[in-house]
């Protein structure tokens, strides 16, 4: 008994000093978090963690701000001039632990004024480096301090980029850094002055089904190569020198090998790409009761030439000493309709100089541009160009390239006798070509006009149609009631429509579908008419008439904007992704009679906007609402885009302020210019 209780006593005095050495401890404290996260220059936040008590400083970066102390916490409101970014949080007391908050920039005010665009908030401290405005997509460099400026491509709210102000619904957010604001919509409403117009579809606005995603590049076993580049050896069949175009065509074992090909140039920092694959799409349908000894047994039953004018602009011209190439599936070299107007061309798939159609497609579209027989094209007098690109298998972009290389009389190593002044494409590719891209280019700035189709998928406008300066066009179906089938691509690009038809319906009652009739091959492969539809029966519709233009004298370079100033308007007034400037009209394209045009001034008497009249008839779109304009009308006697010349007529200036979202009205008469009033049109 008397050794327990020896023993009891140093474990009593051990558990003692422990418990003196535990209370002696000085407690550990800690940052846990910072909520919520991520956070605006402003806004309240609450720091978290194990704190020393009556805490109430917190530090963001080099700046304490003092809060209120909280439950495990201390709420505070972030300075109003704190840079967005990864910020260090600490707490005085707190040595050794610190957390971490994600600030992002905050917009509190957006405005447009003109083609500037203003934005006022926080987070960048007032300073502009790593600061960006961002606009539909657009980066812009702002100036200016805690309120910041920037100018905005006037093509944002203007497809021709001329535009002294910006309207329409734009979105805007500021990037720091890394860092982005929440995006605000600006909803920037304009006013319009009109005459009294009523157009084909009553205003009303054409719905647009959902179109998918682009396509991204499809692989395949062909690569097109610079000239100046070292070629994989890997898996390679062939090559052929492109001269003309500047590249290496290569062919190789397996789309596998060409795919290493690729990254092997790639990573030599060498552009290279797919020879994509190329299509004509159009539904065809035959015709019947075809009697060569009744010249007009055909003719009325192409029922889109009356509703465009053609008949009528027969009277002034039918096309002759124009050139059009219609670079698709070859031509019916003895057609009786297209035979006397055809010049030698080239066949880029069986690589002579006999482009013979086997499938038809090419066939129709030229003799809707040229056909001078038991049916008539738009421009009936003009020669036809054939260029073969797409055989039974298809085609490639590469021989497209080619075919317009030569078809323009650009390619050196095979000259054309006959160089093409308009080139009609009713073909295309979902997919993007750099190679294609450049040759459309090159013959464009040869001052040759290219029209293409939209393609035929219901989706957005295939390429070469989406290259700017391309005409693009989209199909409308009739021939009772307008509208659009749905077939028809349409989207960002399309700048005109014209009728494409459409094999299911019949609105006239005449027991035949309401197809776009022209020449073609019959089953037996022989010449022959048939019905089709699609945008590429459209196109040539487009292409004889600037054949049309060209024959009367027109400049080439004015020939885009004058089918496209005098479409008929359709839907939505003005241009729109629906159907561009509207249906192309013949009738009112007179080369040879003075262009009027109604003009929308600034108090500065600068031009916000102009548009050719038709029938004396004008709608001025996207002026300034709120805002004193001038409105006047004059002719352009000699093309040279400067209206109201001495010898040329000229209106009064007549003042009008448009409400924002509103319409107003003018009558303007015009009188014998004296040269002073003279106004230069912006390109």
């Amino acid at each position: 008994m008397k050794s327990w209780r020896v023993g009891l006593l140093p474990a009593l005095l051990l558990v003692s000093a422990c418990s003196q050495e535990t209370k002696s401890t000085p407690e550990t404290y800690l940052l846990t978090t910072v909520l919520p996260s991520p956070a605006t220059p402003g806004s309240e936040v609450t720091v978290y963690g194990r704190l020393p008590a009556g805490s109430r400083g917190v530090r963001f970066g080099e700046q304490t701000v003092t809060g209120t102390s909280v439950r495990d916490g201390i709420q505070v409101t972030l300075p109003a001039d704190l840079v967005a970014g990864l910020t260090t949080v600490t707490v005085p007391g707190v040595t050794g632990s610190s957390v971490s908050l994600d600030v992002v920039p905050r917009l509190d005010r957006v405005t447009l004024t003109g083609t500037d665009v203003r934005i006022e908030g926080a987070g960048w401290g007032g300073k502009t480096e790593n600061v960006l405005i961002e606009v539909n997509g657009q980066r812009l460099v702002p100036q200016g301090g805690v309120v910041l400026t920037a100018p905005v491509n006037p093509a944002l709210g203007d497809p021709n980029g001329t535009a002294s102000d910006l309207y329409g619904v734009f979105n805007v957010r500021v990037v720091v850094g890394e860092r982005a604001s929440e995006t605000v919509a600006v909803r920037k409403e304009a006013g319009t002055v009109t005459g009294q117009v009523v157009r084909p579809l009553g205003g009303q606005a054409l719905m647009v089904q959902a179109v998918p995603a682009p396509r991204p590049p499809q692989p395949s076993a062909t690569l097109l190569i610079p000239l100046a580049a070292e070629i994989p050896v890997t898996g390679l069949r062939n090559t052929r020198v492109l001269a003309a175009l500047g590249i290496v065509r290569a062919h190789y074992a397996s789309i596998q090998a060409a795919q290493a090909a690729l990254q092997v140039l790639s990573a030599s920092g060498l552009h290279a790409e797919y020879d994509a694959a190329l299509s004509v799409q159009s539904e065809k349908m035959m015709v019947t009761g075809v009697n060569a000894l009744q010249p007009q047994a055909l003719s009325p039953r192409q029922w889109f030439w009356p509703r465009l004018g053609i008949p009528e602009a027969w009277t002034r011209s039918q096309g002759a000493g124009i050139t059009v190439a219609v670079i698709d599936t070859g031509v019916a070299l003895t057609h009786p309709d297209l035979q006397a107007n055809l010049w030698p061309g080239r066949d880029y798939v069986d690589g002579d100089k006999t482009p013979s159609d086997v499938g038809g497609h090419g066939t129709h579209v030229s003799g809707l541009i040229a056909a001078n027989g038991l049916v008539s094209g738009a421009a009936p007098q003009a020669h036809l160009l054939p260029v073969r690109v797409i055989g039974p298998a298809g085609g490639t972009t590469s021989d497209l390239a080619r075919g317009l290389i030569w078809a323009a009389g650009l390619d050196e190593t095979d000259p054309n006798p006959h160089p093409a002044q308009v080139i009609n494409l009713s073909l295309g590719t979902p997919e993007y070509s750099d190679v294609l891209t450049q040759a459309v280019k090159r013959v464009l700035d040869a001052g040759v006009i290219v029209v293409a189709a939209n393609g035929n998928d219901g989706g957005l406008p295939y390429s070469p149609a989406n290259i700017p300066g391309v005409i693009a066009v989209t199909s409308m179906g009739g021939p009772e009631t307008l509208y659009q089938p749905s077939y028809a691509n349409r989207g960002p690009g399309t700048r005109i429509a014209a009728y494409g038809g459409d094999l299911n319906a019949d609105q006239d009652r005449d027991g035949e579908k309401d197809g776009i009739l022209s020449t073609d091959l019959d089953g037996g492969g022989k010449p022959g008419y048939a019905l089709r539809q699609g945008t590429s029966m459209a196109a040539p519709q487009v292409s004889g008439i600037a054949a049309l233009l060209l024959s009367q004298g027109a400049p080439a370079r004015t020939v885009k904007a004058l089918l496209e100033g005098q479409a008929t308007d359709l839907g939505v007034a003005g241009m729109d992704l629906n159907t561009g400037w509207g249906l192309v009209n013949a009738l009112a394209v007179k080369a040879d009679a003075p262009q009027t045009y109604a003009v929308a001034l600034n108090t500065n008497n600068r031009v916000i906007t102009y548009t050719r009249t038709l029938d004396n008839k004008f709608a001025l779109h996207s002026l300034p609402p709120g805002q004193a304009v001038q409105v006047v009308a004059a002719t352009d006697l000699d093309g040279d885009g400067i209206v109201g010349e001495a010898g040329e007529l000229r209106s009064a200036a007549q003042p009008i302020t448009v409400t924002p979202g509103g319409q107003a009205t003018a009558t303007l008469t015009l009188a014998p210019a004296d040269g002073t009033g003279a106004l230069t049109l912006p390109k």
